[in-house]
């Protein structure tokens, strides 16, 4: 009887610990989600100039990658609109 008792008590443990489980691993998701969602931008301060040499080649490469972003952007939304966009087709006889 002892045996019989002793089960159902481990499994409303280990059906706690697997909701646990899940809850943490759900949570996890989503922190990567959101991560995943924004870029990191690496904002140098103005005095580190004069300390690092290569801070200006940073700026330079961080300011290129924008604008190539943006040019993306524009040109999958382009490609989007023309995707979408209703063509009427006349047909003269």
């Amino acid at each position: 009887m002892l045996g019989n008792t002793a089960v159902p008590h481990q499994s409303a443990l280990s059906q706690q610990q697997l909701h646990q489980q899940h809850q943490a691993a759900l949570a996890e998701r989503e922190l990567a989600k959101r991560r995943a969602r924004k870029p990191t931008d690496k904002m140098i301060p103005d005095g580190v100039d004069e300390i690092v040499p290569n801070v200006a080649l940073y700026k330079e490469l961080r300011d290129m990658e924008r604008r190539y972003d943006a040019t993306i952007l524009r040109k999958r939304l382009d490609v989007q609109d023309a995707v979408n966009r209703n063509v009427k087709v006349c047909f003269l006889a």
